[in-house]
């Protein structure tokens, strides 16, 4: 019997290998709940126990999605993506594109934020319709009068954690959709010469952290993924800029700023963390705001 995957990395390491030091191979973490700074190994950093292996029937757990991740995480090897990490690949090229845009919609949903989402949104919804003195047989979509099967109603009422971890992971396995709307935005890639961004355990920043998430069809979305030290991955809708050019940075602290306002809980950086922070917090200081 094939053994099941129990440490689950939502980040993968194959991914972070690139914020690493050089000369231990272990990556710095800083938390926001307080605590100093850690020079820690990348298999120690940005992992769950079953994350992607929910039980199924007769109580054995599938991890088919985390094998699928696993497969995935290859591409983090590939030349194509090294050559991104440091080079000036072309951003147009349709090969790197459909990898890069895959990555990114994958590290995006896998995270265990995503799945709390997921989870409030199915107990907001059980409970609506539960205090109702009966359910609907039909809704109106688009002025549109749609009939509603509720035979399935009791299984979704009654779902365990275990349920909902299941349907997210089916999802999760449908991330091309996502991917497919990254294909169509506006590319650029930000570069500090020396080395400068950090990453996190939540890399892709979707819309601004501070404001409400309109969808990624919004005409001012902005997605960022560090792709390493020295690049910066930015997608938009501004279509009227030019589309696939390398920008050098102006200046590494706003972008490392965003990223740390959006992780769950750690940064990432192969420089140590008091070293960033005190950039962050002097770049605020000469623009106002501290």
């Amino acid at each position: 019997m094939a053994q099941i995957t129990k440490r689950c990395h939502w980040v993968p390491q194959s991914y972070l290998k690139a914020f690493a030091e050089k000369s231990t191979g272990k990556i710095w973490r800083l938390g926001k709940d307080g605590g100093d700074p850690e020079l820690k190994r990348l298999d120690k950093v940005a992992v769950k126990f079953h994350l992607y292996s929910p039980i199924g029937t007769g109580g054995r757990r599938d991890d088919a999605l985390e094998k699928k991740f696993a497969d995935l995480e290859s591409y983090f090897g590939d030349p194509v993506w090294k050559a991104l990490c440091d080079g000036y690949p072309d951003l147009s090229w349709k090969p790197l594109r459909m990898m890069v845009a895959l990555l990114v919609a994958t590290t995006w949903l896998r995270t265990p934020a995503q799945f709390e989402d997921w989870q409030r949104i199915y107990n907001q919804m059980r409970d609506f319709y539960s205090d109702l003195p009966q359910l609907p047989e039909e809704v109106l979509m688009n002025g549109r009068r749609v009939e509603i099967d509720t035979s399935s109603w009791p299984a979704y009422r009654d779902a365990s954690e275990e349920d909902m971890k299941a349907a997210w992971n089916a999802w999760l396995g449908r991330s091309s959709e996502i991917a497919r709307l990254f294909l169509d935005m506006r590319w650029a890639m930000l570069v500090s010469n020396e080395g400068k961004f950090i990453t996190s355990d939540n890399p892709v920043m979707v819309g601004d952290p501070t404001g409400p998430f309109r969808g990624l069809k919004d005409p001012g979305i902005l997605v960022t993924f560090p792709i390493s030290p020295t690049r910066l991955l930015l997608m938009d809708r501004r279509h009227s800029e030019p589309d696939s050019n390398f920008y050098e940075s102006a200046g590494h602290q706003a972008s490392n700023t965003l990223v740390w306002r959006n992780a769950i809980n750690h940064m990432f950086s192969p420089r140590h963390p008091d070293e960033v922070c005190a950039e962050m917090v002097a770049d605020a200081e000469a623009k106002g705001f501290l």
